[in-house]
Order: structure tokens, then C-alpha cells, then sequence
């Protein structure tokens, strides 16, 4: 035994070497991947979420605490992660047939406490499904029958059909998906299988000779993409010990995703691999080439291959309202073997950090932005949440307008304070308008102090832009003023002030501001009036908060305009692009965007209450045509009744006053005080050329007045 084990690892280091390194450098899988997630507006979909796991491959050591304190405590730590999808998943490396004492032969105990856990699929087409023959595989079938669980990739010995796929539905309220589930595997350790009952994935059944994929293997995919909403293909492929895919690899995912699968799960290199998107004629494949061992005893090998971390990998698909159906993205869970290397939880915060950067490397998530936290979730995990404002709770922000919100831009997580100082709240669901080119219409949500675009199929940082308010704004308030656009910002003149300059710096950049287009300028604030310092960037207008001493706050001393709410209260992208203030193009299930008045008559009414109007004045009108004549009879004599009246009522005022009103005629002070000397002098009026003015009725009106002009002209 001393000189078996020492062979046995000796051997299994050559058979890795066997086979070419292929660096992740050279394939680009070591940069992070900026195109996840694929959210959308949210608008009027449903969204539902995979787990997946990698291999359950218990050891020996990991069944011995299984029987001794029962099988379900080796999932305590990560089963409310798993009940947390809509479906979980994983392979099982091995059988479960009684009476046979074998390592890779399990207690059926196991099978009942995988369903407990929240394992609701299993790939059955793995390199160990033959290790106790075909009595052993069609055991194990019979047992995931028995526990309600589902399966894919082999079929018992005595079996009339093998079902290319696995169809399986998930519901969420009235919404529905259809999923087709494929499992295969490269083959079975050289065992025979006499009555053809795991599916494979090559031509060859060689574990060196993984390249050229079965036709019957396409074909499936092709049946399950025609036949379902979502094609999910469980690959048991490459070489053990590599973190990253073999070539034969990289290739079977293309030829899959060409034949029309969504989402590709790798397994077999007891290592994590990269993730990855694939793209074919416009259809987007998610791929993760192995997601390691689930439960395995690996840890003598972790400081070499890192074989005992793994992931719980989510991912998201999207229902929309027009039917179609789309891979969202993915989340995932750190974990790693705990206890002695015989459970699987979570990696804790402040622990393992070099292992939690190699799982951040291979999800190509550097920052950690889709990782989920090591505490236990008390709602459904979603790969795209929504994210609610405690201050605008009627209006959540969703897709990856929420997205961006948590992290501006960035590849890190951002504290959702900078989200409220830089963008403010949301000021309405998203729209479809017009970007800022005025000429392609794409998503849009205004905040307070942006209006932002969502362009769907640009990578992040440039998925969500602002707008190009502060110019607009700019050119509204300064009309024919040339704009200052200042590209070299270390200069010192770049910006107007010190305080902008380190507000520009802390809380954005270049993409989420733009250049700065002017200096610094006075202007009375647009809602207190008060005098303020701002500053115009390409997308923001930076003002100085009055009275604050220096030690506040960066943001309570600068603080952005509300140029999203200045926008949409002159009429939103009409305004932007010169249109007529006309209601916007919409997605079906989008909110319209209301257009702003064209004037004061129609005080706010939107052109659905106009609407609403008009028809009942056309309903009143058309009920009325007959009374017509008699109306205008009636409407005629009350016009008569009432000159009399105002008549009567003038002539008796005249009476009682018994005199004519006449124009009051006021005199100027000129014409008061033109002939009066000098004050402090003893000269005489001079004499008039003219007449002197006739007095008016009521002239003695005019005393108070006098006087007061009198003190007035001698002052």
C-alpha cells in the first residue's frame, strides 16, 4: 500500500502533463467577462434561476460520517442556497446498489438526502455509471425514480427507448417554461457497456481522444431546441486536473451552441474552468467548462489544482411578454470542502482569500460583482434582482438599470450611496425613446439628475449611459455661447473649482460625467433662486451648496442638478432632439412616455384624456342635434334679459351721482412744482409762456401728494 499510493498519484500527474496546457492568456478566458449580465429593462418579464453543482462524488471518508450522523448533514450548509432556485442540479459519479461495498458505490440514503437538499436533476452520463455494471446503473435509476428526481444521459439495461432529451417544465405564478435537458459523457473508464445505456458525447469512447462530437449528439440538441423553450446540455468532457478547457472542449461548445443549446454545464476535470459566452447568428450560449467537485474529498490536491473549491452556479432566464425566452446571465456561490474535506459550504468573509480570488478568476468576475454573500438567502435567488429605494418604493428598479445602480459602471460592487448623489431617484418605470443620437430608440429610465440608456448588447461600463444633459442644459441657458469642452484634465484651469475637481474624481470619471464644457459660473439656482457656482459637464451640472463649511461632506459642498428632472418637465427626448412634443414609441408591456404640454390650454391632460374628452363631446353633441333651434332661442333671450339689466344698473349709478364721469386728470409735478424757486431761495416764480392748467374736479386730491413731493424735490 506505502508503494501503491505514491504510484497512483504519480500516474495521475502524467496523465494530466499528457495533455497540452492551454493557457487561459491565450484564449482570453483570464479577462474578466463584461458582457454578463444580459438583463435588460425588466420590463414585463418573468424571470426564473438554475443552481447548479459539480460532481456528487463522495469518498470514503465523506460516507463514513454519512452513515455515522445520517446523509443529510453533509449538505447543512448549502441546502437553503439550494432551495433557493427554481431547480437544482447535479451529476452523480457513481451507483447506488445495495449489498456491494465498493468506493464509488453509494448508500441509497444519499439519493434521498440529495432530493431533501433541494436536488431536483441529475445527470446520470458520467465516467463511473458502469463502476458497478449495468445492475448497478439500473439500480441507481430505479432509486432517483423513487425519490421523484429527474434524469438524464442513461437508461436502464432492459429499456424500449432512449429519449434524446429530457423535457421538464417549471412554473412560476401563470408563467410557464419548457426546459430540454441533455446529459453525455466522453465515456465510461474503458467499462463495457453491453446494452448501450450511457449516452456519449464523442465519436471516440477514449478519455485521449475527445474531439469530433456523435452526430446523434447534435441531432438531440437540435430535436430539444425545436421542441422547448431552453436547451440545457450537461457536458462530462476534458482532462483531469486543468483549470482550463482543452480545445476539444472549447470546439464541442461551438458545435453545441451552433446546434442550439443555451446553456452548457462542464464536469470532469475535478477543477473549475472559465466561464463563458458564446455567440452564434445572434443567439447567445452560456458555458461553464467544469464546475468541480460538489462533494468530493479532494483536499490533498487543493494547494496544486485548487480541486477542493467549487461553485453553486446560477443561472437566469428571462420570459417576456411577447414568448420569447432568453439566458439572462449567471450568479455564483464560493464554496469549499469544510469539516475535515467532507461538506461543501461557503467560503466565509476574511477566510481563504487567495481561494476566493482563484474562484473570482475563473467566473471572470474579478470584483466579486455576481457573487453572491456566504449568508444564507431568505428570498429565491435571482441572477437579475430587482432593486427597491426605500424612498420611491413605488417604483423598483429592474434589469440592468438596477444593475447599474449597484455598480455604476464599475467591475465591483458600489456603496448605493454614490448611485443616490450621482443619479438620484428614479423618476418612473423605463421607456422606449429615442437615444441621444435622435435617431435609434432603445430603453430609458430618467432619475432625477440623469437620463439613462440602456444599450443591451454593448459590454459594461458602456451598457448604461447618460445622457448628454449638462450640454443640453448648456445650450439651453447660454443659446449661441460656444461650448469649452476642456480634454485635458489635468490641467488646472480643467475646472472651476478645487471642490469639483475632487468631486469629479471620487464619485465618477470621464464616462460618467464627460469633459467639463465651461468654467465657472454664477448662476441663480433654477429652484431657490439663490446664487449659485456650478460648472457644466458633457452629462451633469456641478453646483456649490451655499453655507457649508469646509469639513462637511465632498457631496453636501458639490452637489449635481436636477437635469433628468429638467428634461422630462420640458418634454423629455422631444426637447433633447428638437421633436414635436409627441408621445414616444413604447415596447409592448412598456409604460408610454407621457408627453409634456405644447401649452397651457391642455393643462397636463394626456393625449389619452383628450382622447377621452373629445368622444364625449362628439357622444353629447351628436345626442343634442335636435335641440339645437330651441337652445339658441333660450340662450338669446338670457343674453337680452341681461343687457337690460347692466343698462338699468348704469343709469341708476349715474343718477345718485348726479353728475357725468369725466377723465381724472392728475397734474405731473412738473407742472406742480415748475414754477416754484429753488429751495433756500428768495426768488420769484418766473412767469409761464402758457396758460395756466384749468383746475379739475377733485385737484384738492392732490394735496397729500404735494407735500410729499415738496420734501422730496427740496432733499
Amino acid at each position: 500500500m506505502k508503494i501503491l499510493l505514491p504510484l497512483l498519484i504519480t500516474m495521475w500527474l502524467m496523465l494530466a502533463l499528457a495533455h497540452p496546457v492551454h493557457s487561459r492568456e491565450a484564449q482570453g478566458l483570464d479577462q474578466p467577462l463584461d458582457l454578463a449580465n444580459r438583463c435588460g429593462d425588466g420590463v414585463s418579464e418573468i424571470h426564473f434561476t438554475l443552481a447548479a453543482t459539480g460532481a456528487t462524488f463522495p469518498h470514503e471518508h465523506i460516507q463514513a460520517v454519512g452513515e455515522a450522523q445520517g446523509y443529510h448533514v453533509l449538505f447543512d450548509h448549502v441546502r437553503p442556497f439550494l432551495q433557493a432556485a427554481d431547480l437544482a442540479y447535479t451529476h452523480l459519479d457513481g451507483a447506488m446498489l445495495t449489498g456491494t461495498d465498493s468506493q464509488f458505490n453509494y448508500n441509497p440514503s444519499l439519493a434521498t438526502a440529495l432530493r431533501e437538499a433541494g436536488i431536483g436533476l441529475i445527470s446520470m452520463a458520467t465516467n463511473h455509471s458502469l463502476d458497478r455494471g449495468p445492475a448497478g446503473l439500473d439500480a441507481t435509476l430505479d432509486l432517483l425514480d423513487a425519490n421523484a428526481m429527474l434524469h438524464h444521459g442513461a437508461v436502464r439495461s432492459d429499456a424500449s427507448e432512449r429519449p434524446a432529451f429530457l423535457p421538464l417544465t417549471l412554473t412560476r405564478g401563470d408563467a410557464t417554461l419548457t426546459l430540454g435537458f441533455i446529459a453525455a459523457t466522453w465515456g465510461t473508464n474503458d467499462l463495457p457497456d453491453p446494452f448501450d445505456q450511457v449516452n456519449l458525447l464523442y465519436a471516440s469512447r477514449s478519455y485521449g481522444e475527445q474531439g469530433e462530437l456523435r452526430a446523434s449528439m447534435l441531432e438531440a440538441v437540435a430535436q430539444a431546441a425545436a421542441a422547448t423553450d431552453l436547451v440545457v446540455v450537461a457536458a462530462h468532457w476534458g482532462f483531469e486536473g486543468q483549470s482550463e478547457p482543452a480545445v476539444s472542449q472549447r470546439e464541442a461548445a461551438h458545435q453545441l451552441a451552433a446546434a442550439g443549446a443555451d446553456v452548457i454545464l462542464g464536469a470532469q476535470s475535478h477543477t473549475l474552468q472559465p466561464v463563458e459566452w458564446l455567440e452564434h447568428e445572434g443567439r447567445q450560449t452560456l458555458v461553464i467548462y467544469s464546475l468541480a467537485h460538489f462533494l468530493a474529498s479532494q483536499g490533498a490536491f487543493q494547494a496544486q489544482s485548487s480541486s477542493a473549491t467549487s461553485v453553486i452556479f446560477y443561472v437566469g432566464v428571462a420570459r417576456a411578454a411577447d414568448g420569447s425566452v432568453r439566458v439572462t446571465g449567471y450568479r455564483y456561490l464560493p464554496t469549499m470542502h469544510s469539516d475535515a474535506d467532507t461538506r461543501p459550504a461557503p467560503i466565509q468573509p476574511g477566510s481563504h482569500e487567495s481561494v476566493l480570488a482563484h474562484v473570482r478568476t475563473m467566473m471572470r468576475d474579478p470584483g466579486g460583482l455576481r457573487q453572491l454573500p456566504a449568508s444564507p438567502p431568505e428570498e429565491r435567488v435571482e441572477v437579475c434582482p430587482p432593486l427597491v429605494l426605500a424612498e420611491a418604493p413605488e417604483t423598483p428598479l429592474l434589469g440592468d438599470f438596477a444593475q447599474h445602480y449597484r455598480s455604476l459602471g464599475e467591475r465591483t460592487p458600489q456603496p448605493l450611496e454614490h448611485a443616490m448623489i450621482t443619479l438620484g431617484l428614479p423618476l418612473g418605470p423605463p421607456m422606449v425613446e429615442l437615444a441621444g443620437d435622435c435617431t435609434t430608440s432603445l430603453p430609458v429610465l430618467y432619475t432625477e439628475r440623469q437620463r439613462l440608456e440602456l444599450h443591451a448588447d454593448a459590454p459594461w461600463p458602456y451598457r448604461i449611459i447618460g445622457s448628454q444633459l449638462g450640454t443640453y442644459s448648456f445650450m439651453q441657458r447660454y443659446p449661441g455661447r460656444s461650448i469649452e469642452r476642456r480634454t485635458d484634465l489635468s490641467d488646472p484651469a480643467a475646472f472651476g473649482d478645487s471642490r469639483f475637481r475632487a468631486f469629479y474624481e471620487q464619485y465618477g470619471d470621464l464616462k460618467r460625467f464627460g469633459y467639463p464644457i465651461s468654467g465657472a459660473l454664477n448662476e441663480d439656482h433654477p429652484e431657490t433662486g439663490v446664487p449659485t457656482t456650478v460648472q457644466y459637464f458633457e452629462r451633469a451640472r456641478f453646483e456649490l451648496a451655499p453655507l457649508q463649511p469646509p469639513a462637511a461632506p465632498l457631496h453636501a459642498q458639490v452637489r449635481l442638478g436636477l437635469l433628468g428632472r429638467e428634461l422630462r418637465e420640458a418634454g423629455g427626448v422631444a426637447a433633447l432632439c428638437g421633436l414635436p412634443l409627441t408621445p414616444a414609441v413604447v415596447t409592448a408591456g412598456a409604460p408610454t412616455a407621457t408627453p409634456m404640454p405644447a401649452s397651457g390650454f391642455i393643462l397636463g391632460l394626456s393625449s389619452e384624456d383628450l382622447s377621452l374628452i373629445g368622444a364625449a363631446a362628439t357622444q353629447l353633441a351628436q345626442s343634442a342635434t335636435p335641440l339645437i333651434p330651441y337652445i339658441a332661442a333660450f340662450a338669446l333671450a338670457l343674453a337680452l334679459l341681461a343687457m337690460l339689466g347692466l343698462a338699468f344698473n348704469d343709469w341708476r349709478n349715474r343718477r345718485q351721482r348726479n353728475t357725468r364721469q369725466t377723465y381724472r386728470y392728475r397734474r405731473s409735478a412738473y407742472e406742480r412744482f415748475a414754477r416754484l424757486p429753488p429751495a433756500g431761495s428768495n426768488q420769484a416764480p418766473k412767469a409761464q409762456a402758457q396758460p395756466e392748467p384749468q383746475p379739475h374736479a377733485a385737484d384738492h386730491d392732490d394735496d397729500d401728494d404735494d407735500e410729499l413731493l415738496k420734501q422730496l424735490l427740496k432733499q
